[in-house]
């Protein structure tokens, strides 16, 4: 799931690592996230360590009766250089790294889509170790989720920007299990019964 809404989302400023909280918006889509997820069967509850993504997994384990297990594997891209700043102003200083782009290019002064996945992927393998059956939510974030998901179809970070962007407060689901040192991964379908492809929205 990705962290509900935040000022900076509402603002449109790059957030990556910048501890930034939820705003009603966004509390209000905890909420309707832990009331939508209810029916199903959660057996564990994990987070990135950054608040908007631990509030918004605090209504999600409640109602499940476990505690949040907080990661900061699944915390968002480094945006080095961007972090703040308006996404229209990234676009006028760096229009070479930004529309599909961004997808696939590190951030000038912060992380690689690479190394995010990389630890993204070492964090979703612990959870595998600790929980080899059963459903397990993670809350993280909107690149995070985007290039775990592309690991999951197989498309890899080239193939990432085919990817349709999740909305804040979004879910989508991943059948994944150990195999070996690394992970098998099965189905992957969003929540809101949208296809995990197509064009991203978000561009």
């Amino acid at each position: 799931m990705r962290h509900g809404a935040t000022d900076w989302n509402k603002a449109r400023l790059a957030q990556g690592q910048a501890d930034i909280p939820l705003n009603r918006k966004g509390r209000r889509q905890a909420r309707e996230a832990a009331a939508a997820l209810s029916t199903h069967d959660i057996d564990a509850v994990y987070a990135s360590d950054l608040q908007r993504a631990l509030d918004t997994a605090r209504p999600i384990a409640a109602e499940h009766g476990v505690e949040v297990v907080t990661d900061p594997a699944f915390r968002e891209i480094d945006q080095g250089d961007w972090e703040g700043v308006h996404i229209d102003e990234i676009r006028r200083r760096w229009p070479e790294l930004w529309g599909p782009a961004r997808h696939g290019n590190r951030r000038p002064g912060g992380e690689s889509p690479e190394e995010v996945t990389e630890r993204a992927l070492t964090g979703l393998r612990r959870v595998l170790e600790a929980h080899p059956s059963g459903t397990v939510a993670i809350v993280g974030h909107g690149g995070t989720i985007r290039w775990l998901v592309a690991a999951a179809k197989g498309y890899g970070v080239a193939g990432s920007h085919r990817l349709r962007g999740l909305s804040n407060g979004g879910v989508i689901s991943v059948e994944a299990e150990p195999d070996g040192d690394g992970i098998r991964f099965g189905k992957v379908e969003r929540l809101d019964r949208a296809s995990p492809d197509l064009d991203d929205p978000n561009q």
